[in-house]
C-alpha cells in the first residue's frame, strides 16, 4: 500500500502539467472571452449614468470626500492601491471618455479584434472607474476584473473570431492557461463567499435572505423574517453553492455544476436585486462548458 502511495505521488508533477499546459483549441477560451466582454459591455453602459454624479470632481461627492471615502491618509485601507487617473482628470469629459473606451473595447473583445489589447483595456478601464469609485462597486465588478485580466493571458481566436464557420485551428498551452484560471477563480470566489457566510450566524438561523430583501431592491420585495420560505432559501442557497463547488471540480458532473451555479445566480437577482453580479457569475462560468471543453482538448 506504501508503495502504491509512493507510485501515485510520482504521477503528480504529470498530472499537474496536463492540467495547466497541455494545448487546446483556442475555440473554448473563445467562448468564454465572448461571454465575459458582453457582461463588461454592459457594466460600461452603466458607468455611462455615473459620470456627472460619481466620476466628476463637482458631483455629489467631490474630490476631497472621494480620496476620504476611500481612505486616503488612514492606516491599513490600503487606499495607496487605489489610485485612478479620474482622481487627478476630474472633469466630467475625462470620466465619460474612460467609459466609451471601455465600452468599445468590450465591443473589440466581443469579436474577437485587438488580440490581447482589448482585455487590456477592458480590464483597465474597469479599474480606473472602481478605484474612483469603489463604494458603488458590487462584487460582479471584482469578479470581472479578474476574468478581463486572464483573457489578456490569451483571448482566442482572433480577428472577428464570431464569425460562423471560422476558425483557425490553433492550439496554445496559453488558451489553457487563461481558461484554468478563469475555473479555479470562479471555484475559490465561491468557496470564500460561502466561508464567509458561514461565519455569520444569519445564515444558520435562516434570516439571512429576509434580512436581505429588506436592505436591496430585490424584485419580490421584502421577504417576512419568521417566514418559512425564507429559510429554507437560506439554506438553499448554501447547499446551492456546496453542490456547485463540488460538482464542477469533476469532468462527468460539469452539467450538473453550471445548474446549480445558474440556480444560485436566479437567486441572487431576484432576491438580492444584483443583475449584474448574476450575470458576470454566468459569464464566468461558461469556462465549465462540457461540451466547449471537450471539443477544444487535444492530446500533447
Amino acid at each position: 500500500m506504501f508503495q502504491s502511495f509512493l507510485n501515485s505521488l510520482l504521477l503528480v508533477p504529470a498530472a499537474w502539467d496536463r492540467f495547466w499546459f497541455s494545448a487546446i483549441s483556442t475555440r473554448a477560451v473563445s467562448t468564454w472571452r465572448v461571454a465575459v466582454a458582453i457582461v463588461a459591455l454592459l457594466h460600461f453602459l452603466s458607468f455611462l449614468t455615473w459620470v456627472p454624479q460619481w466620476l466628476a470632481g463637482d458631483g455629489w461627492f467631490d474630490l476631497e470626500t472621494g480620496r476620504y471615502l476611500i481612505g486616503e491618509g488612514l492606516p491599513d485601507t490600503g487606499s495607496q492601491y487605489r489610485w485612478s487617473p479620474l482622481f487627478a482628470l476630474t472633469q466630467p469629459a475625462a470620466g465619460y471618455a474612460v467609459c466609451i473606451v471601455g465600452l468599445l473595447a468590450s465591443v473589440s473583445l466581443v469579436l474577437g479584434i485587438g488580440s490581447r489589447i482589448t482585455p487590456a483595456m477592458c480590464w483597465l478601464c474597469l479599474l480606473t472607474i472602481h478605484h474612483r469609485a469603489p463604494w458603488l462597486s458590487t462584487p460582479g465588478e471584482i469578479l470581472l476584473a479578474a476574468g478581463l485580466f486572464y483573457l489578456i493571458l490569451d483571448p482566442g481566436r482572433t480577428a472577428w473570431s464570431i464569425k460562423p464557420g471560422f476558425d483557425d485551428g490553433s492550439q496554445r498551452v496559453s488558451a489553457q492557461v487563461a481558461l484554468r484560471c478563469g475555473q479555479i477563480h470562479l471555484l475559490m470566489w465561491l468557496l470564500f463567499s460561502l466561508l464567509s457566510m458561514l461565519q455569520h450566524p444569519v445564515w444558520w438561523n435562516g434570516s439571512a435572505v429576509a434580512l436581505m430583501s429588506e436592505q436591496v431592491d430585490g424584485w419580490l420585495g421584502a421577504i417576512p423574517r419568521t417566514s418559512y420560505f425564507g429559510q429554507a432559501l437560506t439554506l438553499i442557497i448554501l447547499g446551492l453553492q456546496i453542490a456547485t463547488l463540488f460538482l464542477l471540480t469533476r469532468q462527468s458532473t460539469l452539467s450538473l455544476g453550471l445548474l446549480c451555479l445558474a440556480c444560485f445566480a436566479f437567486i441572487v437577482a431576484i432576491f438580492a436585486g444584483d443583475g449584474m453580479y448574476a450575470m458576470t457569475l454566468l459569464a464566468m462560468g461558461v469556462a465549465f462548458l462540457p461540451g466547449t471543453w471537450a471539443d477544444a482538448r487535444t492530446d500533447t
